[in-house]
């Protein structure tokens, strides 16, 4: 069976193939077109921001399209909008769509189809839909498999308004009822958060493992000086946005141990694009340990590669996640890493073996621990962890698509009602 698939890329912005969710896209898109059963692949974009995808369409030019999601005016897009929330507090308070009866149900249905028409030729002109990311306010009378990640805002709510909250879980539900099949890639989040916080049936979830990135982005240039203050070769990285699952504190309350009998004390270096919020920079006070920490906010590809060059390490501390491209993309430019032990990164680092380190990340004290088992043979684990590193390249995301067409198979196989 060929079949023609539709990758969703517009979440109020594009999904770009070198950042986040993009980069899964991309990767996947790759290992699509190596396989035969795929005639076609239609990626949509923002409107206006087609452009961003035209380095997965090169891909193969005579078999991917991608176009544009036009906004319908804003006079139809304000009350359809209203409507949607009050389809969606409906279905979730008494299961029942408000599209099926009353006013409300046909003016509904009528600013649907006017909105649906101008993008009817390549809504309809695929056998499925691939939802990369769960959070879509958008219909579709094909089947969909929609791909939840994580719910770390279920877990970890404190950045996040109660009503934004709300309205979240509520689409969340709303995407994930309608989908023939929920898939994750990663066996604790199927567990967690698809089985358990979901409460999804087995028969309607999948779990894929991606493969490393096939090519991590690399600066054109020559790699760039680090930041006035930043001692080469002694400070640990880590490259992550301000979250409080990221859990940063955890390393700023183990700089002090770490330094404490240190005459060439490490330093921090955080980066990402949230500036350091006040509990931390607290936390930086009261420790005493501003000379030794470097917030540095969103930098530019060239500057985070000589960042994974020169740093001592990179530490991932963070509680929950699906995994972790930061530890990948630490080793592909031959940088040790060190993992905060959870489920879900056990997994992805099951090819290393014993060679991965990792801590507890609620114990400044393993987090030293782990530290200090790095410095007594930097370089022989270093050795090793990339050795395990090529074991895990050897899945790779041809095999990830493969596996991939089955879901879709079995999708389109599936019935709704017993979706």
């Amino acid at each position: 069976m060929t079949l023609k698939l539709g990758i969703w890329c517009d979440y109020g912005v594009t999904l770009e193939p070198s950042e986040g969710i993009g980069v899964f896209v991309a990767n996947l898109v790759q290992g699509l077109t190596e396989q035969s059963s795929i005639q076609r692949i239609v990626l949509v974009s923002k409107e206006g921001q087609e452009h961003l995808l035209d380095p997965l369409k090169q891909l193969a030019p005579q078999r991917i399209e991608v176009v544009g999601n036009s906004k319908p005016p804003f006079y139809w897009r304000k009350p359809w909008k209203m409507l949607r929330q009050a389809d969606r507090r409906s279905i979730e308070r008494t299961g029942k769509s408000i599209s099926q009866s009353g006013l409300q149900g046909i003016a509904y249905r009528w600013l649907s189809s006017r909105i649906n028409r101008s993008k009817a030729s390549w809504l309809e002109g695929v056998d499925l839909w691939l939802l990369p990311y769960v959070g879509l306010d958008q219909e579709f009378s094909k089947p969909t498999v929609v791909i939840v990640h994580d719910l770390v805002t279920y877990h970890f709510s404190d950045g996040s308004l109660p009503e934004k909250l709300g309205a979240f879980k509520r689409l969340v539900n709303q995407v994930t009822s309608r989908a023939r099949i929920v898939a994750c890639m990663s066996n604790f989040i199927l567990d967690k958060d698809l089985h358990g916080t979901l409460g999804l049936p087995a028969h309607k979830t999948r779990m894929v493992r991606p493969a490393v990135p096939k090519d991590f982005v690399r600066s054109q240039g020559d790699s760039a000086k680090l930041a006035d203050g930043i001692p080469s070769g002694r400070y640990l990285l880590y490259p992550a946005a301000f979250r409080s699952y990221k859990n940063h504190a955890l390393l700023l309350s183990a700089l002090p141990v770490l330094n404490r009998d240190r005459a060439d004390p490490l330093h921090l270096v955080f980066t990402g694009i949230t500036q350091t919020p006040e509990n931390l920079q607290r936390l930086i006070e009261d420790l005493n340990i501003q000379p030794w920490v470097h917030v540095l906010g969103k930098v530019s590809r060239g500057e985070l590669e000589s960042l994974y060059k020169q740093a001592f390490a990179t530490a991932v501390p963070s509680l929950y996640e699906q995994g972790s491209f930061p530890l990948m993309e630490a080793l592909s430019f031959g940088c040790p890493i060190l993992s905060s032990d959870i489920p879900s990164l056990r997994e992805q680092l099951d090819a290393m073996g014993s060679d991965a380190i990792f801590f507890d990340p609620n114990s400044a004290d393993s987090f030293v621990e782990s530290l200090a088992a790095l410095e007594r043979d930097r370089t022989g684990i270093l050795a090793r962890q990339l050795a395990g590193f090529e074991r895990m390249k050897k899945w790779t995301w041809s095999d990830v698509a493969k596996e991939w067409c089955e879901v879709f198979r079995e999708a389109i196989a599936t019935t709704p009602n017993t979706a």
